[in-house]
């Protein structure tokens, strides 16, 4: 179908005057790298056992709170119900086995109007779980990970792969989160931090170049984020760093995060990641109304 002449004629004007409004913000320094945005194919790139889930539920948790976001699910390695259990602990401030059976009943019960889990225990082919989230009330929708699925792990099948799930975006104005690992030669000791470097030795977190499955991932997507931890550092093990690798679109917010700058999210004992010691859950606790 051919688009209508005259048909952008809106967003040109907004754009002039200045009226193209901002992606959804969390209340934290984050929101001058990041932004939701509607619509999007957005990659997250990161080592195994880095906290890559833990951080994107955070992430999750607080866009639903704050703006009421409604997320589809697939995790292909994590349960629902450990899932729900990290995000109950995070939204009350408390940890797990600390809260009463009737606080966990009424957090979960209220958490869940946000998010829809998909049974991980089918193999699925891209079309049927594009399916799947295309029936689902949501606004964006999550791959964890893209292996985990039932295709052609090649070339061809990546670029098939990713423009399926791009048209599925631009279709149903949803967005997707597809979560991914860096290829094996990113764990090798060229990527360590160098002798003389205050982290000398640890590995570093990968570059973008690195992401498995090749840049048809970086080239598709609209955003990527890596997510690193140095897991075996004493001082730096509660401390997760994020970097935008790529921002297709900074008119409507983020940007790239500085070379060796990542933002810092501290673990604050697994109660809800805090950024420049600012806390963006902690206004939403205990305040359970329906939306």
């Amino acid at each position: 179908m051919l688009v209508n002449k005259g048909s952008s004629l809106d967003y040109l004007i907004r754009y002039k005057e200045g009226k193209i409004k901002h992606g959804l913000d969390t209340g934290t320094q984050l929101d001058n790298y990041l932004r939701f945005k509607r619509s999007q194919l957005n990659i997250i790139l990161g080592h195994d056992n880095v906290g890559k889930t833990y951080w994107f539920e955070w992430y999750m948790l607080v866009l639903a709170l704050r703006h009421g976001i409604k997320f589809a699910i697939w995790s292909g390695e994590n349960s629902t119900g450990q899932i729900l259990r990290d995000m109950v602990q995070m939204y009350k401030g408390k940890q797990f086995k600390d809260l009463s059976i009737a606080e966990i009943q009424s957090a979960s019960g209220y958490l869940e109007q946000f998010f829809t889990f998909i049974d991980n225990r089918k193999l699925y082919k891209p079309d049927e779980l594009l399916k799947i989230f295309s029936n689902i009330d949501c606004d964006a929708c999550i791959i964890d990970p893209f292996t985990g699925l039932d295709r052609a792990m090649n070339y061809e099948g990546n670029y098939k792969f990713l423009n399926v799930t791009r048209q599925f975006c631009n279709i149903t104005g949803k967005t997707v989160y597809i979560s991914t690992h860096p290829n094996t030669e990113s764990g090798r000791s060229g990527n360590l931090y160098p002798e003389g470097h205050e982290w000398a030795g640890h590995l570093k977190p990968p570059l973008k170049d690195h992401i498995e499955g090749g840049k048809s991932f970086l080239n598709r997507c609209d955003d990527m984020i890596t997510i690193h931890r140095l897991i075996k550092s004493p001082t730096m093990k509660y401390e997760t760093m994020i970097s935008t690798e790529k921002i297709k679109d900074k008119d409507t917010g983020g940007a790239l995060t500085e070379f060796n700058m990542p933002l810092l999210f501290n673990f604050n004992a697994g109660l809800g990641f805090t950024i420049q010691g600012v806390d963006p859950i902690k206004k939403y606790r205990n305040t359970q109304t329906k939306l």
